[in-house]
């Protein structure tokens, strides 16, 4: 076998493929990073003789069932590379070869090669890997290096679901809804519950959980009133002011000098009346999509509220901030419950939590962005980064000047 070079002295050679093993790489990676893949193969091959690697269009056999290629070809692999970015992440195929290699990694104690090419949202099952960064001036040395060392003397993978705890915090999914680049903006998205998505169901064993979750923010109707278009509102804030200038001159047209004491301070009180009346009416009709968009948000975030009580149990919140796009996160919260449960009604106040605050926490999880978190910084929580759901429940009343349970 070729060996490599390392930066001091000789590495140790490419370990030997066993009578069980064809290649000593299997590299699961998207079409669309083909280029840099092959690049990335091209050059380990040229300077390691004698590497065997296995890519999917080259190497899996004609004929035979893509899930049995892909299941054989990693059994038959020292290791596995995942090259990952937010292609990686969309591709069904990509994620199905990573979940096989965990399995191979559980099993045969095979190490995953995680290799971040470009900034992704890392799905829930593979964010307990420590992964190379391809942008790193040292990855080609330290991939060499990791491919010259035997599997044997790599860190033991962890299990394929390892503890909950390396999880918690860690956004799941953004969800949008059906349609959405071709909604209205005054209309409220509805999400499909056809199926459960694949990031959520690792989670989630029931999918009539989440069919009823989504459900209630489906019930949330969209405004019916003609004001939802934008020609109406500007012909009647049109007309609304003809209106106030009308009531301005009319009294000069109706000759206020020749009328009685009493008609004309009748007509001036109509006048200073209608006036400003039909000018706020107009501005008011300009504006009602943005009032009417508030109150569709706190509808939806009551519902979300509603939602999230089904799905708090199973360690999942639920975030909306827009009428098009849900965010789905995992967090642990059994550790804050307590936290709550030592306060008097400690039950309810979880509950009423949960209801009001769930749906920003969630949010301000999948953004990794706490507005105002400098203030409570430091104090210890339940979450390795960032606030647990006590500590950002605290923080929001302590703001909101103390209106409700404070569970700390």
């Amino acid at each position: 076998m070729g060996s490599c070079a390392g930066e001091e002295g000789v590495a140790p050679p490419i370990p030997p493929l066993r009578p069980c093993d064809q290649f000593h790489l299997f590299v699961s990676y998207s079409s669309v990073d083909a280029v840099w893949t092959h690049r990335l193969t091209g050059r380990l091959e040229a300077e390691l003789p004698g590497l065997k690697v296995c890519l999917h269009e080259r190497d899996f056999t004609p004929g035979r069932n893509v899930l049995e290629n892909m299941a054989g070809c990693i059994q038959q692999s020292q290791k596995v590379l995942l090259v990952l970015s937010e292609d990686f992440v969309q591709s069904r195929w990509c994620l199905l070869e990573a979940d096989l290699s965990l399995v191979g990694s559980c099993l045969e104690r095979k190490p995953v090669l995680p290799v971040l090419l470009r900034p992704c949202r890392v799905p829930l099952h593979l964010s307990h890997l420590t992964y190379l960064e391809a942008t790193d001036g040292r990855f080609f040395q330290k991939l060499v290096q990791l491919l010259c060392t035997p599997s044997q003397h790599l860190a033991h993978p962890p299990a394929l679901r390892s503890a909950p705890a390396l999880y918690s915090g860690k956004a799941l999914l953004t969800l949008d809804c059906i349609n959405r680049d071709s909604l209205p903006s005054w209309k409220v998205g509805s999400f499909s519950t056809l199926a459960v998505p694949d990031p959520l169901k690792e989670v989630l064993e029931d999918p009539e959980l989440y069919k009823q979750a989504v459900g209630i923010l489906n019930g949330v109707r969209s405004p019916r009133s003609c004001l939802r278009y934008l020609g109406c509102r500007i012909i009647l804030a049109i007309v609304l002011i003809l209106l106030s200038v009308v009531s301005v001159f009319l009294p000069l047209v109706l000759g206020i000098q020749e009328l009685q004491p009493a008609r004309r301070f009748l007509v001036i009180s109509a006048n200073a009346f209608f006036c400003p009346f039909f000018m706020i009416l107009s501005v008011n009709t300009l504006c009602w999509l943005r009032r009417s968009s508030k109150k569709t948000l706190r509808e939806l975030a009551c519902r979300v509220g509603e939602a999230n009580l089904l799905l708090a149990p199973h360690s999942v919140l639920m975030g909306c901030e827009t009428k098009n796009k849900l965010y789905f996160v995992y967090v642990l919260l059994g550790d804050c419950k307590q936290t709550f449960l030592g306060a008097p009604d400690g039950e309810a106040a979880f509950q009423e939590a949960i209801l009001r605050f769930a749906s920003s926490y969630a949010c301000c999880l999948a953004h990794s962005h706490f507005p105002h978190w400098e203030e409570a910084a430091g104090a210890p929580g339940h979450l390795e980064v960032g606030p647990c759901f006590c500590q950002f429940v605290t923080l929001q009343l302590r703001r909101l000047g103390g209106v409700g349970v404070n569970p700390v």
